[in-house]
């Protein structure tokens, strides 16, 4: 007898691996859509850790402008002011006074800094740099030894690059200047061309001999990661009561006298470290508005990134009122 033989056609076994791909394809889009999800919420999470922290930890810091200083109003020449917009070694009408020589230029309140944006027609625009004093709440530090006025030390906390502020008592009370300003992160990915971070400059000088800035002019320490724009606006009390906020460049172009500065205003054009590939979701041309600029980004990169704006509007409390 003869026996069947049993199997596939050749039609079947075609079938079959069509199915077989399709549900394979099906399988390999749910996994790439999985994965975008994931890089994506992951980019949001840092990006809202790293704008929401560093945000607060500035605004900290600069609700200590003016502290303990004689004068409640701030401008460009009150001396010891909250606001450093001004320096010299001539003449004692100004922010910081140094004998030995005028703080330079470039280390305080300003324009002009380095960012990764462009107004709509595609011309560069700058980053600001905002420098703030002000004089801590010291502690006396007697070492255990109350009757030995030798080793005693005034403590005032610690400075934005978490130095502790620490000083003889024999060498009195020490300002400390603190700057906030854009530069470039070195610590990258392979991937990343040049990317920026908000970054803190703190420094001091004695009040009794302030002959320089100590420790000022550096580097500092990254607050932001990842920062494309830095936009600062004061906000100014005219004589009149009528209240602005105003760029840098423009509050020192006003006729001196000038008008007192009660607040600040911050704003930033912040990323994530975190790339989500070449995803259409992000625009390639997007507008973001900072404050009172509407900004683009020179270049958009490939990978792209999550982008988001933060700002953040402070009272100077220390500049408002009389003092007594």
């Amino acid at each position: 007898m003869k026996k069947k033989q049993i199997g596939f056609t050749l039609i079947e076994l075609m079938i079959s691996l069509a199915l077989g791909l399709i549900v394979v394809a099906a399988s390999i889009l749910l996994f790439l859509t999985g994965q975008k999800g994931v890089a994506m919420q992951k980019g949001v999470s840092e990006l809202q850790d790293n704008a929401n922290f560093g945000l607060n930890y500035i605004t900290k810091d600069i609700r200590l402008t003016n502290l303990n200083v004689k004068e409640a109003a701030i401008n460009d020449q009150t001396p010891y002011g909250g606001v450093v917009l001004s320096s010299s070694n001539t003449e004692p009408k100004s922010n910081v006074y140094l004998s030995s020589a005028a703080l330079d230029a470039n280390l305080i309140s300003k324009g002009n800094l380095t960012s990764n944006v462009v107004d709509s027609g595609g011309t560069a625009i700058s980053s600001d740099q905002l420098v703030i004093q002000y004089l801590p709440q010291y502690t006396l530090d007697n070492k255990n030894t109350p009757t030995d006025e030798t080793d005693d030390e005034l403590v005032g906390g610690f400075d934005c690059e978490g130095q502790e502020l620490r000083f003889s008592k024999s060498a009195g009370l020490h300002m400390v200047v603190q700057r906030y300003f854009l530069r470039t992160d070195n610590n990258k990915a392979s991937n990343e061309g040049s990317p920026l971070a908000l970054a803190c400059d703190a420094g001091y000088y004695a009040l009794n001999t302030p002959n320089t800035i100590v420790g000022y002019g550096g580097s500092g320490e990254i607050i932001m990661k990842r920062v494309d724009y830095f936009r600062v606006l004061l906000g100014v009390q005219f004589a009149n009561g009528t209240h602005r906020y105003l760029p840098i460049d423009s509050y020192l172009a006003l006729t001196a006298p000038r008008p007192r500065i009660v607040s600040i205003q911050l704003g930033a054009l912040t990323r994530s470290t975190q790339s989500i590939g070449g995803d259409s979701v992000i625009k390639a041309n997007q507008t973001f508005q900072v404050l009172d600029q509407a900004v683009k980004l020179k270049t958009m990169s490939d990978p792209k990134y999550i982008r988001k704006v933060v700002s953040q509007t402070i009272a100077l409390r220390n500049a408002l009122g009389e003092r007594e």
